[in-house]
């Protein structure tokens, strides 16, 4: 889930104490000044927060039945790339709303924020307890107390979910059935803020910020209960991991290529702003938060095709893959994208604000915690 980095959104998140945490907009020049203030004055909001918290009820879920109103570690050969240009709105068929699509609105306290489909069921972070899971009919089946702050986009991976935090800095991997911890990996920096995690093979990597390490963000590689580092590219944003690779999105519009194998560095050009990103159905798929569009990169080829589709800027959204399809989460909508023909087959408006997506075979989950709820639609979609 990714803020507008025209402005700062003050949002309280979730904490495993009394305090929760002050979650600001992303600015390019300015981000790590508004990351630093985050922490001091974190404690000095912690009795508003759980004065709200406690007046609002906490309740985990309760069903509202109504919408809410440095450098890579080798050098590159790529020549430079010219000047993105922005994508136009791509041919959208008209919005549906919630109840064109069956779904329900269930309250989600006190911020329900990144979500990952694991199995049959959807795990969702900054709901009371600190991460649970959600079925397939809205109920929730299990629950987990997360230490820190979780402002990273979630993985699962061979039964478990990780889950990266800040305060204290660590990677947890909790049962993605039951939700029991199966190990804590502690960080000597934070993990990122706003960007995700990757993992291949039981092999997790965590993009560690920059301000915190100094000389440049590291990934950290966590195998079993150690943690070793690499280099990250200058301006990564987030990590995922498959196909024998990283992908890694950075604020050059690129999102750099690892082979694991090789131990090699490719820059891909891809749209403006590259955030959020996904693997699956034989690509990774990059949403552009510059101007609301996906680029679909083959991960035999690395070739790339751009997707039209708001052709506006996203201001805060998620890109995820499962249920046969790709799914951008915009401000205000969902777009559902066929991955064989590249085209937005279905629109679903939602009330406006920020949050994540995640989808299985049988449910769309979609979070928003401006309104401290969770959108769940059943899949598939009407046609």
């Amino acid at each position: 889930m990714s803020v507008s980095p025209y402005g700062v959104l003050l949002a309280i998140g979730p904490g495993t104490g009394p305090a929760g945490y002050l979650r600001c907009g992303w600015q390019p020049d300015r981000r790590w000044s508004i990351v630093v203030g985050m922490v001091f004055r974190r404690r000095l909001l912690a009795a508003t927060v759980v004065c709200a918290t406690v007046a609002s009820g906490c309740s985990g879920a309760e069903n509202t039945d109504q919408q809410p109103t440095s450098e890579p570690t080798s050098d590159s050969t790529v020549s430079p790339f010219p000047a993105t240009t922005n994508l136009p709105a791509g041919d959208l068929p008209a919005a549906l709303t919630l109840k064109d699509v069956r779904g329900r609105t269930i309250a989600a306290r006190p911020f329900a924020d990144f979500a990952v489909a694991a199995g049959t069921g959807i795990w969702v972070s900054g709901v009371a307890p600190g991460i649970v899971r959600y079925g397939d009919d809205g109920s929730i089946t299990a629950s987990a107390a997360i230490r820190g702050d979780v402002t990273q986009a979630l993985e699962q991976s061979d039964g478990e979910v990780l889950v990266p935090s800040r305060f204290p800095n660590a990677l947890t991997r909790i049962d993605a059935t039951t939700g029991r911890t199966t190990s804590r990996v502690r960080f000597e920096s934070g993990p990122v803020v706003e960007g995700a995690v990757g993992a291949i093979d039981d092999v997790a990597y965590v993009l560690l910020d920059e301000a915190d390490v100094g000389g440049g963000a590291l990934i950290a590689v966590v195998r079993a209960d150690r943690a070793t580092t690499l280099p990250a590219p200058e301006g990564a944003v987030a990590v995922r991991a498959a196909f024998g690779s990283l992908w890694v999105p950075t604020r050059t519009d690129t999102v750099e290529r690892y082979d694991l194998a090789t131990e090699e560095w490719l820059a891909i050009a891809v749209g403006p702003d590259p955030r959020f990103l996904d693997v699956g159905y034989g690509a990774v798929w990059v949403m552009n938060q510059g101007d609301g569009s996906v680029t679909r990169i083959d991960v035999e080829t690395d070739e790339t095709e751009d997707i039209p589709v708001t052709g506006q800027r996203i201001g805060g959204g998620d890109l995820t893959t499962g249920g046969g399809a790709v799914w951008l989460r915009t401000d205000s909508q969902v777009a559902r994208i066929d991955p064989e023909t590249r085209r937005v087959t279905h629109l679903l408006d939602l009330p406006p604000g920020s949050g994540s997506v995640a989808a299985t075979e049988r449910a769309l989950l979609v979070t928003n915690h401006d309104h401290l709820a969770v959108h769940l639609v059943p899949l598939p979609l009407p046609r």
